[in-house]
């Protein structure tokens, strides 16, 4: 396999508008005293919901955008290209997270899609001005987002931690072998992630 075919792989695998739906996953799996996780079936609902709405919407105003010739491609390589997806996703995360908020789920879902919400309109307003890494935002918001957990729950999540700065160092250098980002875009999208899901779970 080519180290390009590779760094493609990486990036469509881990795309950041499928984080949210992974990091409800990871929220699932916990299974500790005092955590309230909902039954299988109302975890269902809130995937399906997560994954319709943050991943499948996003999608489908990207190929539209596509079709009508607001933009060239999906990977959307300069700034002026992202300004319409970014827009139309922070509306959708807000849209959902607004919901989240006003539903009987658990604290850990809103807060994860809160958090979310404020890393795509944070890297739609830095898009503005600079092309930062969405990719490495997203998975810094999932790392920043366990890092809190495990810390506010005192629970060890060690094994967690490894895959998600495995896939984090994965997804960098996929960015850069792809030249879709130089490093300061990369470290800077990870930065972000980190800390914004770590103050907001904190």
């Amino acid at each position: 396999m080519q180290v390009n075919t590779f760094a493609k792989i990486i990036s469509y695998l881990f795309h950041p508008l499928l984080l949210p739906t992974m990091g409800l996953l990871l929220i699932f799996h916990l299974d500790e005293a005092g955590l309230w996780i909902p039954s299988p079936g109302i975890q269902l609902i809130i995937l399906a919901l997560t994954f319709s709405v943050t991943f499948l919407l996003p999608l489908l105003n990207a190929l539209f955008l596509l079709k009508i010739k607001m933009i060239s491609s999906l990977a959307m390589e300069t700034r002026q290209e992202r300004k319409l997806p970014y827009l139309a996703s922070a509306v959708f995360y807000f849209t959902e997270s607004y919901f989240l908020m006003n539903a009987d789920v658990p604290v850990l879902v809103k807060a994860l899609m809160f958090g979310a919400t404020l890393l795509v309109a944070g890297v739609l307003l830095i898009n503005l001005f600079w092309k930062i890494s969405a990719h490495m935002v997203g998975i810094g918001g999932l790392c920043g987002m366990m890092i809190a957990v495990s810390y506010r729950l005192q629970i060890n999540l060690h094994l967690i931690f490894i895959l998600l700065f495995l896939i984090a160092g994965l997804s960098g250098f996929a960015r850069l072998k792809l030249g879709a980002h130089n490093p300061a875009q990369v470290y800077a999208g990870f930065l972000l992630g980190v800390f914004v899901q770590l103050i907001l779970f904190l």
